[in-house]
């Protein structure tokens, strides 16, 4: 779990609504996903209540657990509890609403709307999905409550705003595989995982249905809008020459990790041939679990010597088990980690004496 964590917990998701025995005892659960896009377990914790008190004492508890990195963003459901607990104890981490939660608080609280008008459902999808500025989702949402009567309702007025996910993944799953050989696909193929690059070729398919139209030109930055032949909205894309930097309105990359359709086609106009580097994140390649070495722990002066003791040992462990997972891949890699191995005991022994 803490090795998973030290290479893919730059994005947790935290979630109570599974529920334990009688009583009802909440059974939180760390998640994320690794670069094979598998969901992989960082953490869980039976907890006696959901207050804020019990979540500052899990989030701390559990980054102490992984030697204090904390992640970037954590998505979680609508708890006030949970909300306040990461303010204070991970200000700096971005706190996200999971998606499948406000859908099942829509449903569940408007259950009549959405069996009174068949619209409601597409039109509350467009609210999230479609409008990338706040001004526009704004006038968007003031339109839904007003077409549907929905200004009294109490459950709908909280002081909350719903961060945008920008696009649906379950679209990757029908996307048929390029038979072209196309440069920059190849590019592709060699360094991200399978899961990824499926992705990335549902992104490159959706650039060739897209029109560009440049909108203004300085020489090294120039600005385009982007626009899909099925969808009535356009994208705004700047792209510098001089580092290969590409920037889309729609925030694919910020979101996910890969670049969109709208980059992708402004690349290919500019005869970029390959993946900028700066948009190759490590965590989704091939090689997110080689290279680089894990932080170890270190004691402080007030710390008891059997706590500090415990975290070595267990920072040992760590480091030996992806020795022996790597290591026992081939007879030769064997034998080198073995004598390494025995080397390490006789120097640590001779300083020992």
């Amino acid at each position: 779990m803490m090795m998973s964590y030290s290479h893919f917990g730059d994005v947790v998701c935290f979630d109570t609504t599974c529920k334990k025995n009688k009583a009802g005892r909440p059974f939180g659960m760390f998640l994320g996903v690794n670069h094979h896009k598998q969901t992989t377990i960082f953490g869980a914790a039976l907890l006696y209540d959901e207050t804020a008190e019990t979540f500052m004492w899990l989030f701390e508890t559990f980054i102490t657990a992984m030697s204090g990195k904390k992640p970037k963003t954590i998505l979680t459901d609508q708890d006030a509890a949970m909300a306040k607990a990461l303010t204070i104890v991970w200000p700096e981490t971005h706190h996200r609403l999971c998606i499948w939660h406000i859908y099942q608080n829509a449903a569940k609280n408007l259950s009549g709307v959405f069996e009174r008008f068949r619209e409601f459902a597409k039109d509350l999808s467009e609210c999230i999905y479609e409008y990338e500025e706040e001004d526009e989702f704004l006038d968007a949402w003031e339109m839904m409550l007003e077409k549907y009567n929905l200004k009294s309702n109490e459950w709908l007025i909280e002081d909350r705003r719903y961060e945008e996910l920008t696009y649906d993944f379950k679209a990757t799953q029908s996307f048929l595989k390029l038979s072209v050989n196309i440069e920059i696909l190849k590019h592709a193929s060699s360094i991200y995982t399978p899961a990824v690059f499926k992705m990335f070729q549902v992104e490159l398919g959706k650039a060739y249905d897209c029109v560009l139209s440049i909108c203004g030109d300085d020489g090294m930055l120039t600005k385009y809008k982007v626009t899909h032949h099925k969808r009535r909205f356009h994208h705004s894309v700047e792209f510098n020459s001089s580092n290969d930097t590409v920037i889309c309105s729609c925030k694919k990359f910020e979101f996910s990790g890969i670049l969109c359709s709208h980059a992708l086609k402004v690349l290919s106009s500019k005869n970029v041939l390959k993946i900028p580097t700066q948009y190759i994140l490590k965590r989704w390649t091939k090689y997110a679990k080689h290279g680089e070495r894990e932080v170890v722990s270190k004691s402080s002066l007030n710390e008891d010597a059997k706590a500090s003791m415990a975290k070595r040992y267990r920072d040992l462990c760590r480091l030996q088990t992806q020795v022996a997972t790597k290591a026992a891949m081939t007879e030769q890699t064997y034998e080198i980690a073995m004598n390494s191995l025995y080397k390490v005991i006789e120097d640590v022994e001779a300083h020992m004496r």
